[in-house]
């Protein structure tokens, strides 16, 4: 089942990189825009946080799958169901391509195969996978190598060099799991399912994601070293780690979001008019967008003189560019955003509600009330 994550976030990566090929393509053509388009390059970008994998994921129950070579699948099945694995469920998923998954799980063995394939790729996969009662395991998989990393919690044996053609294959990964179990204490299976499974090392995994930030620069370099192209700049590099970085921005936000509205006891027109006030910043929050956020409410349009000289710089772009300024100088993304707290108004302070240490830390304030019909 680790497999599955690799291959999905390694094929979202090739997506990525394959982007900025065309996007520096596209700066050497026309130099005279260069500028204005890599900007409104960017702007894109950090729409598209759907090109990095979710950190939580939903398996939908599938009635029937199509499957890219049936009879693969069929030799496949046969040679699991042979060696004791049973069907446990056939699903799909989005992470963000379609995977369709077909589950098992061996109780002679306690352990659990997904055999897989991803739509946009047309190739079946296999993972063998068991869980070990000191909170480790074992998953041995013909997936390709994409270049990711992968926790220290997970002992991954790889065997790409098989393509399932044969039944002996499927024989040789179960023996290989068996011989990686011996001396090991697996977990009882007994009334878990592989959907849960599934889900659960999903969210394992992407919570060790989060705590690195996302992709690192050396897996960015890696995978484009194994798709045959030069080394990226360090614009490419952050362009690529950008939509992993929002989108872990945006989940640990919600989830702040969610508790703290939760153990706050307010009417229903309350809650709305709080909802739209929350700023929240953690430590894994992106610079660019409590920019944007600061940036609007230092700018707010009441305290703006629309009779000003043309010729006057204009303050959105003023500030924004003292905002960048402190993010810049700053490892610490909370310590930026403290520094820049004071630029804020004396009639649009940020009000500090809470702070939380766990799981995320993090500070949650309410922006002024700008309209008195709210």
């Amino acid at each position: 089942m680790m497999m599955i994550v690799y291959v999905a976030l390694g094929v979202v990566l090739g997506f990525v990189l394959l982007i900025l090929l065309v996007w520096f393509w596209l700066k050497w053509k026309f130099r005279s825009f260069a500028a204005r388009f890599a900007d409104e390059f960017e702007k894109a970008m950090s729409q598209m946080g759907g090109m990095a994998p979710p950190l939580r994921i939903d398996l939908e129950p599938l009635q029937n799958a199509r499957w890219s070579d049936i009879d693969k699948y069929y030799l496949i099945m046969d040679g699991l169901e042979e060696l004791g694995y049973q069907p446990d469920g056939l699903f799909e998923a989005y992470a963000p391509l379609q995977i369709e998954i077909q589950g098992f799980r061996n109780s002679q063995s306690s352990s659990f195969a997904a055999l897989y394939e991803i739509k946009q790729m047309d190739r079946l996969c296999l993972d063998l996978v068991a869980d070990l009662s000191d909170g480790t395991h074992i998953t041995v998989s013909n997936a390709e190598d994409k270049g990711l990393d992968h926790p220290q919690f997970s002992k991954l044996i790889r065997l790409d060099h098989l393509d399932l053609s044969e039944p002996e294959q499927v024989r040789e990964m179960h023996a290989r799991l068996l011989e990686e179990l011996q001396g090991e204490t697996t977990v009882d299976l007994t009334g878990q399912k592989f959907e849960d499974n599934f889900e659960s090392f999903w969210a394992r995994e992407m919570d060790w994601r989060m705590e690195r930030g996302g992709v690192t620069t050396e897996e960015v370099i890696r995978i484009s070293a194994r798709n045959g192209e030069p080394e990226p700049s360090e614009e490419e590099i952050e362009l690529a780690k950008r939509p992993w970085k929002q989108q872990i921005d945006n989940f640990i936000t919600d989830q702040i979001r969610k508790d703290y509205l939760n153990n706050t006891n307010m009417s229903g027109k309350e809650w709305e008019e709080t909802l739209d006030r929350l700023v929240i910043v953690h430590e894994h929050s992106e610079a660019s967008h409590l920019i944007e956020t600061l940036t609007d409410t230092i700018c707010y349009e009441s305290d703006l003189d629309d009779e000003d000289d043309d010729d006057e710089e204009d303050p959105y772009l003023k500030a924004e560019q003292e905002l960048n300024q402190i993010f810049r100088s700053e490892a610490c993304v909370m310590n930026a955003f403290h520094r820049a707290l004071d630029l804020l108004p004396p009639d649009r302070k940020y009000t500090l509600q809470t702070t939380t240490e766990s799981p995320w830390k993090s500070e949650i304030y309410l922006s002024p009330k700008y309209y008195d019909e709210y």
